[in-house]
């Protein structure tokens, strides 16, 4: 049985559907949290992961079988991250050496960075904000992001390619050809 009947079955109610899917895409999701919110913040990712887990669940009857489950679940993780970040985006407590980015940059500090970055991708239409999200910051390869899209190869290269052209207007060029290899 795949995701998607999983997650149907999550909608009506079943545990252990639930308790598949938590632990199909419970490390992704915990990985994909740590590298949005920054190394030194892994207890909490797992707060993130169980909130988000939460909305799934709660979420499950409003999904819709059109796109991917993954692809679903990434996006309950990325706003919840979001909404952690904007709680703590004025807090000293939100610092990190943020070592999933290898940036030499030292014009922008760390914080300044992350922030800059995902606010700057929050602006961008949804399936480029998925796509880039998950290209660049999960490491799928762009054959598994248009399978976790539910998009055709050309379509996801295109997301990913307007992506990258939105934010080269937005961002800083040296930022950009360091992140993205503009």
């Amino acid at each position: 049985m795949d995701l998607s009947s999983h997650m149907l079955k999550v909608a009506e109610g079943d545990k252990k559907s639930f308790r598949f899917i938590a632990k199909a895409l419970g490390y992704k999701m915990h990985s994909t949290a740590i590298k949005l919110l920054g190394s030194s913040h892994i207890d909490d990712a797992d707060d993130i992961v169980q909130i988000s887990l939460i909305k799934v669940w709660q979420s499950a009857p409003r999904w819709v079988n059109k796109g991917s489950v993954e692809g679903y679940v990434y996006k309950i993780v990325f706003s919840t991250c979001m909404d952690f970040i904007r709680r703590y985006k004025s807090s000293e407590e939100f610092k990190d050496n943020y070592s999933n980015l290898e940036i030499t940059n030292n014009k922008y500090n760390n914080n300044e960075l992350r922030k800059m970055l995902l606010n700057n991708i929050q602006k961008l239409p949804t399936h480029q904000k998925e796509a880039i999200l998950l290209h660049y910051f999960c490491g799928y390869k762009q054959k598994e992001v248009s399978t976790i899209l539910n998009k055709t190869d050309k379509a996801t290269e295109s997301l990913i390619i307007r992506a990258r052209k939105k934010l080269k207007t937005i961002l800083p060029k040296d930022l950009l050809e360091e992140l993205f290899y503009v």
